[in-house]
């Protein structure tokens, strides 16, 4: 067989059905990894000017939300290892946000409280992830947000 022809059976191999091919639009996972890529980043960009990030704000505010939670118990929450939720809360801690307070009956285990001047920084930065959300899901309305919030619980649960 000459190489003409050679090139030409391979690029006819090549080639698949389109109609073979799934469609974007059709996989929730990647669907929902765009979205989740071009929102964070608008936050992450947003939150830089008060020197966070959405990972530290996040952590602020499971913190703030259950106070005297145990780091590992952060750590799952975030879906993050332990040794990664140890370096968020130190430097929650060098930042003054949060505290970390003995476990009563557990002398190896630490509660994680948030501070008053985490909690006043809550206000501000949850307002900048407020209008990156209104940015960035505008395209719902009040009670299609509503019910994408309730399905992600869902599923993060």
């Amino acid at each position: 067989m000459n190489r003409r022809a050679q090139a030409a059976t391979r690029s006819a191999d090549d080639a698949t059905d389109a109609s073979e091919v799934p469609r974007l639009k059709d996989m929730l996972g990647l669907s929902m990894r765009r979205v989740a890529f071009a929102s964070t980043d608008l936050l992450a960009e947003r939150l830089a000017a008060h020197d966070c990030t959405p990972t530290r704000l996040t952590a602020l505010l499971v913190i703030a939300e259950k106070p005297g939670l145990k780091l590992v118990e952060l750590a799952n929450t975030l879906g993050i290892a332990r040794s990664g939720a140890v370096v968020l809360v130190d430097e929650l801690e060098l930042r003054g946000q949060v505290k970390r307070r003995p476990m009563p009956g557990d002398r190896r285990a630490h509660s994680l409280i948030a501070t008053a001047k985490g909690l006043k920084a809550l206000g501000p930065l949850c307002g900048v992830a407020a209008e990156c959300d209104r940015q960035s899901f505008g395209a719902l309305n009040q009670r299609d947000h509503q019910s994408l919030l309730r399905l992600l619980e869902k599923l993060a649960a």
